[in-house]
């Protein structure tokens, strides 16, 4: 309403959660946008993840020691810089005045002298000295050197749509793109909606995008990650070809398991629409449920512990050294048909976060769903390790946990899967939901 585009809307969105949802995201975590400009026609995408420091030597979970260099606030500013259009400044107030009296003071000041000097000043100095006081390893080189990465994003051409997410290390691209791409030469549509059938096709496509996730995902600086090769058709149809219609295969048959990346469901995601036709999917992430558990004294800022996404085994695409990233489950994505957008969607959830947005996209693009009952519909997910599937707790048949049992799937409940925000373009008109699973909200003007 005050003249700002999707782009000024996300980094205030991001800037409140940082103070609303501190044990999701915030200053101290980073993440993953995929945009479309509309001016251009492109999609774009900026990987703000976190970097190992220098001097970082063990794969903590918890502590300063977990924590590496933060993304966030050099994303949103990269973001603002290269697409926003109101003042910085005026974008972070209004989650000043919610932070009333503890972070309050250091968004004020990131707002007064900028995102950079969280990096290279006053805020910088505390920073360093708090995290290595209580055993982290951040240095002054690893704050100044820390840069966000446009990268071309991931296409999936599925069905007549032009699926966009982000490449390595974040996971969009390569495990839903193994998914969509395995499926594509199965006839689910005949097989019926929630089938049995159906979802057993599906968790053992998501299997084997879940065996070549933990090998190959990691930071393409670190390591080659074969994505050609990947998501090809012939590798497609490799996985296809091993898939018993009538019998699970465990994981152990068909592969060496992997280290599932996370486990963390405590992400948060927005999607935005602007009246140009800008569209913002950005995915924001502390790692673990709050993070390090690290606040940082004087400054409010809880930090990530993403160095636990790092793998310990040797001479992989995720291994750790001095400015990777590691590998992440984070995947903003939009779709778009015929060149124009036609949905932006994203969820937290870890490692399910694309499971859900496969399941989502079938039902929508497979089985004619409307994007709320796709959203509304159960959801299951299958990791490879371990070897026993997810299903939603009171929300999956009886009779389904039962012919999934039969077939040689072991089941595991959860209270609920996944988080999805969504909003949906169609001839014009703006369709936006939030998962009734838990407290999210849409809306618009």
């Amino acid at each position: 309403k005050s003249g700002g585009n999707a782009i000024d809307a996300a980094v205030a969105v991001s800037f409140a959660l940082a103070v609303l949802e501190p044990q999701a995201t915030g200053l101290g975590g980073g993440g993953f946008l995929t945009y479309y400009d509309a001016e251009s026609g492109g999609v774009w995408t900026l990987d703000f993840r976190e970097t190992a420091p220098a001097a970082a030597k063990v794969l903590a979970s918890k502590g300063a020691a977990s924590a590496c260099v933060p993304g966030f606030l050099a994303g949103l500013d990269m973001m603002h810089r290269r697409f926003g259009s109101r003042p910085w400044r005026d974008l972070i107030t209004p989650a000043q005045l919610l932070a009333k009296d503890a972070l309050a003071k250091t968004l004020q000041r990131v707002g007064e002298q900028g995102a950079h000097d969280f990096y290279d000043g006053d805020l910088a100095h505390k920073l360093i000295e708090a995290v290595q006081v209580a055993g982290g390893s951040f240095a002054y080189r690893d704050l100044r050197e820390y840069k966000p990465v446009w990268r071309a994003p991931v296409r999936i051409d599925f069905r007549g749509y032009e699926i966009y997410a982000p490449a390595p290390p974040a996971a969009g691209g390569l495990a839903l793109g193994t998914v969509l791409k395995i499926v594509s030469g199965l006839d689910l549509g005949s097989s019926g909606w929630q089938s049995t059938k159906t979802l057993h096709l599906l968790l053992e496509a998501e299997r084997r995008a879940a065996i070549d996730r933990d090998k190959y995902l990691g930071d393409p600086s670190g390591g080659r990650v074969p994505m050609h090769d990947l998501l090809s058709d012939e590798r497609a149809a490799f996985w296809r070809a091993s898939i018993d219609p009538k019998k699970v295969t465990p994981t152990i048959a068909i592969a060496e398991p992997g280290a599932v990346t996370t486990t963390s469901g405590h992400t948060t995601h927005v999607s935005i629409v602007d009246a140009h036709g800008n569209v913002v999917s950005l995915t924001t992430s502390l790692g673990d449920d709050g993070g390090s558990g690290f606040v940082v004294p004087g400054l409010g800022v809880l930090l990530n512990n993403a160095m636990s996404s790092f793998s310990a085994a040797p001479n992989t695409p995720n291994t750790l050294q001095w400015g990777n990233r590691p590998a992440s489950p984070l995947s903003p994505v939009i779709v778009l048909r015929g060149g124009k957008p036609v949905l932006a969607i994203g969820t937290p959830g870890g490692a399910t976060i694309t499971t859900t947005i496969a399941q989502i996209l079938l039902d929508m693009f497979v089985f004619k769903r409307t994007l709320a009952e796709a959203i509304a519909a159960p959801r299951w997910s299958q990791q490879a390790t371990p070897e026993e599937i997810w299903y939603e707790n009171g929300r999956a048949p009886q009779a389904t946990l039962d012919a999934l049992t039969a077939l040689g799937h072991g089941i595991t409940a959860r209270e609920a899967i996944g988080d999805v925000q969504a909003v949906s373009i169609d001839r014009g008109k703006l369709l936006a939901i939030s998962d009734p699973r838990h407290g999210g909200a849409a809306g618009g003007y």
